[in-house]
């Protein structure tokens, strides 16, 4: 499928592009002053919608109505006009997750598959299968929320701080891109930090990180390491040098399963990668990188 300009803005403008094509499309930015120009009206439809809070029905209604207009006879507008209008119900429809979550409760569980949320203030969250993440009331001046699971995120810079709250501490963020993985029923969060800053609170202690630093708390037992190459779980469980805590922890979340180990191997660390659509297989490959016999009882996983 052929992508216009238009898809690629709109895809650049929600953060949908990957890292090697947003590059791309930045480089040509600089050069196209006619792609330019076209980014620069979107950029500020785009601004405009991340500024409104309509409620879901409000957005349905409106919908509707538009509906209901251009179905009447109407005088002739101009075709750029209706490219203008045509990408104001694109950014609408591509935005309503944002609209909803604009100073009102926050609250969404994953389910089943992975899920990408935009906020009021333009951060972008990916929400692991089988988390949630929730907030009594979340804008521009108050942009905190809870997450229970793993989520990735993008946060814009802004003048309040972002914090995730999670079952063992705080994270604050001062516009970044970072991983965070929580557990409560083990005790145990592991953050990874790609770009800009974010500080962890503990004990009455602010732990900073940098990019390239993976922080592992397990326990009351906190640690800061480096790693080479960062965890993954979009299309599949990719691990390097983790804690047995965050395999099954990745486990946990594509499968909706539990785990009954013992905190001492919680604590091993591996390398590996699994799948997402097979449990069996999943097992299977931990026995033979761990030497162990992790089995499925009663929807719980087990040492035999």
């Amino acid at each position: 499928m052929k992508h216009t300009r238009e898809d690629i803005i709109l895809s650049y403008l929600i953060g949908t592009l990957s890292d090697e094509e947003a590059c791309a499309f930045e480089k040509e930015l600089e050069v196209d002053k006619e792609i330019n120009h076209l980014y620069e009206e979107y950029r500020e439809l785009y601004t405009v919608t991340g500024e409104l809070t309509y409620e879901t029905s409000e957005v349905e209604n409106s919908w509707n109505a538009f509906q209901h207009k251009i179905t009447q006879p109407q005088k002739a507008y101009s075709l750029r006009w209706l490219k203008v209008a045509a990408s104001v119900l694109l950014l609408a429809a591509l935005t309503v997750g944002m609209w909803f979550f604009g100073s009102t409760d926050i609250s969404l569980t994953s389910g089943k598959v992975v899920t990408q949320e935009i906020l009021t203030d333009g951060s972008t969250i990916i929400l692991n299968s089988n988390s949630h993440i929730f907030s009594e009331k979340f804008n521009r001046n108050h942009r905190e929320l809870s997450l229970e699971g793993e989520a990735k995120f993008k946060v814009t810079k802004g003048e309040n701080n972002f914090v995730v709250h999670t079952c063992n501490g705080d994270v604050e963020v001062y516009g970044t891109q970072f991983n965070v993985f929580t557990d409560s029923k083990s005790n145990f969060t592991l953050i990874e930090l790609y770009e800009g800053s974010i500080g962890f609170s503990f004990k009455d202690e602010l732990k900073m990180l940098k990019p390239g630093q993976r922080l592992i708390l397990s326990g009351d037992v906190l640690s800061i390491l480096s790693f080479k190459e960062p965890v993954a779980w979009l299309e599949m469980i990719s691990c390097q040098d983790a804690p047995l805590s965050y395999v099954l922890g990745q486990i946990k979340l594509s499968y909706n399963v539990q785990f009954n180990v013992s905190s001492r191997l919680l604590k091993e660390r591996y390398t590996l990668n699994l799948p997402k659509d097979d449990l069996d297989a999943c097992l299977a490959i931990l026995n033979q990188v761990s030497g162990k016999n992790f089995a499925l009882i009663e929807n719980t996983i087990v040492v035999k």
